[in-house]
Protein backbone atom coordinates (compact mmCIF):
# COMPACT_ATOMS: atom_id res chain seq x y z
CA UNK A 1 0.00 0.00 0.00
CA UNK A 2 1.24 3.86 -1.10
CA UNK A 3 0.87 6.97 1.65
CA UNK A 4 2.18 8.91 -0.88
CA UNK A 5 -0.54 11.07 -3.59
CA UNK A 6 0.52 13.20 -6.64
CA UNK A 7 3.03 11.93 -9.01
CA UNK A 8 6.20 13.10 -10.12
CA UNK A 9 9.27 13.10 -12.67
CA UNK A 10 12.16 14.73 -11.92
CA UNK A 11 15.59 15.02 -14.22
CA UNK A 12 18.82 16.40 -14.60
CA UNK A 13 20.08 17.80 -17.96
CA UNK A 14 23.74 19.35 -17.27
CA UNK A 15 22.71 22.05 -14.63
CA UNK A 16 19.10 21.86 -15.10
CA UNK A 17 16.73 20.08 -12.89
CA UNK A 18 13.14 19.42 -14.28
CA UNK A 19 10.50 18.49 -12.03
CA UNK A 20 6.81 17.74 -13.30
CA UNK A 21 4.34 17.61 -10.74
CA UNK A 22 1.04 16.09 -11.97
CA UNK A 23 -2.24 15.40 -9.80
CA UNK A 24 -2.86 16.20 -5.88
CA UNK A 25 0.00 16.01 -3.56
CA UNK A 26 -0.42 14.77 0.15
CA UNK A 27 2.65 15.07 2.76
CA UNK A 28 4.56 12.15 1.81
CA UNK A 29 4.20 12.63 -1.93
CA UNK A 30 5.84 16.11 -1.18
CA UNK A 31 8.61 14.16 0.84
CA UNK A 32 9.18 12.30 -2.13
CA UNK A 33 9.61 14.86 -4.20
CA UNK A 34 11.91 16.86 -2.21
CA UNK A 35 14.11 13.33 -1.42
CA UNK A 36 14.44 12.93 -5.49
CA UNK A 37 15.23 16.67 -5.83
CA UNK A 38 18.03 16.90 -2.86
CA UNK A 39 19.55 13.82 -3.88
CA UNK A 40 19.98 15.73 -7.53
CA UNK A 41 20.89 18.77 -6.22
CA UNK A 42 23.62 17.42 -3.47
CA UNK A 43 25.10 15.28 -6.60
CA UNK A 44 25.61 18.86 -8.43
CA UNK A 45 27.31 20.25 -5.64
CA UNK A 46 29.05 22.89 -5.64
CA UNK A 47 28.25 23.40 -8.75
CA UNK A 48 25.07 26.24 -9.62
CA UNK A 49 22.04 25.08 -10.97
CA UNK A 50 18.35 25.93 -12.08
CA UNK A 51 15.05 24.39 -11.76
CA UNK A 52 11.81 24.32 -14.07
CA UNK A 53 8.81 22.67 -11.86
CA UNK A 54 5.86 21.78 -14.52
CA UNK A 55 2.92 22.63 -12.45
CA UNK A 56 0.31 22.53 -15.28
CA UNK A 57 -1.05 18.88 -14.05
CA UNK A 58 -1.29 20.06 -10.51
CA UNK A 59 -4.53 19.92 -8.87
CA UNK A 60 -3.82 21.17 -5.32
CA UNK A 61 -2.01 19.63 -2.82
CA UNK A 62 -2.70 19.76 1.09
CA UNK A 63 -1.48 22.05 3.56
CA UNK A 64 1.01 19.17 5.15
CA UNK A 65 2.25 18.94 1.32
CA UNK A 66 2.91 22.73 1.20
CA UNK A 67 5.02 22.25 4.70
CA UNK A 68 6.96 19.97 3.29
CA UNK A 69 7.53 22.22 -0.18
CA UNK A 70 8.47 25.30 2.55
CA UNK A 71 11.23 22.85 4.51
CA UNK A 72 12.28 21.84 1.33
CA UNK A 73 12.81 25.83 -0.24
CA UNK A 74 14.45 26.99 3.36
CA UNK A 75 16.66 23.86 2.60
CA UNK A 76 16.87 25.32 -0.90
CA UNK A 77 17.66 28.89 -0.49
CA UNK A 78 21.10 27.69 1.32
CA UNK A 79 22.24 25.90 -1.90
CA UNK A 80 23.38 26.98 -5.08
CA UNK A 81 20.25 27.70 -7.13
CA UNK A 82 20.89 30.31 -9.73
CA UNK A 83 17.03 30.41 -10.54
CA UNK A 84 13.56 29.11 -10.72
CA UNK A 85 11.14 28.83 -13.23
CA UNK A 86 7.48 27.62 -12.80
CA UNK A 87 4.97 26.86 -15.18
CA UNK A 88 1.96 27.09 -13.98
CA UNK A 89 -2.01 28.76 -15.30
CA UNK A 90 -3.59 28.09 -12.45
CA UNK A 91 -3.66 31.76 -10.66
CA UNK A 92 -5.52 30.02 -7.51
CA UNK A 93 -2.67 27.04 -7.14
CA UNK A 94 -0.15 29.96 -7.92
CA UNK A 95 -2.09 32.66 -4.64
CA UNK A 96 -1.89 29.18 -2.59
CA UNK A 97 2.16 28.33 -3.25
CA UNK A 98 2.75 31.85 -2.72
CA UNK A 99 1.29 31.75 0.56
CA UNK A 100 1.83 28.55 1.95
CA UNK A 101 5.91 28.76 0.87
CA UNK A 102 7.09 32.08 1.80
CA UNK A 103 10.67 30.34 1.33
CA UNK A 104 10.47 31.11 -2.46
CA UNK A 105 10.18 34.82 -1.29
CA UNK A 106 13.92 35.48 -1.37
CA UNK A 107 14.38 33.35 -4.71
CA UNK A 108 15.38 34.02 -8.34
CA UNK A 109 11.50 32.91 -9.85
CA UNK A 110 9.41 33.63 -12.24
CA UNK A 111 6.22 32.19 -13.62
CA UNK A 112 5.23 31.35 -17.09
CA UNK A 113 2.31 29.40 -18.74
CA UNK A 114 4.97 27.84 -20.45
CA UNK A 115 7.80 25.49 -20.29
CA UNK A 116 9.67 27.06 -23.59
CA UNK A 117 9.76 30.77 -22.15
CA UNK A 118 10.50 28.86 -18.88
CA UNK A 119 13.58 27.66 -20.47
CA UNK A 120 14.16 31.02 -22.44
CA UNK A 121 14.30 32.62 -19.33
CA UNK A 122 16.51 30.06 -17.54
CA UNK A 123 19.05 30.43 -19.86
CA UNK A 124 19.20 33.79 -19.54
CA UNK A 125 20.00 33.66 -15.55
CA UNK A 126 23.21 31.43 -16.51
CA UNK A 127 25.56 34.49 -17.62
CA UNK A 128 24.95 37.24 -14.96
CA UNK A 129 25.98 35.03 -12.32
CA UNK A 130 29.75 34.27 -14.18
Amino acid sequence: MTLDHGQNIITAKGNLIHVTLRGAFNEYGARDVARQAKSIVERLSPDRFTILINMLNLEGATPEAFTVSNEFNEWLNKQNMIAKAIVIKSESIKAIDQQWVPAKKGQNIEYFENEEDAYRWLEKQLPQVK
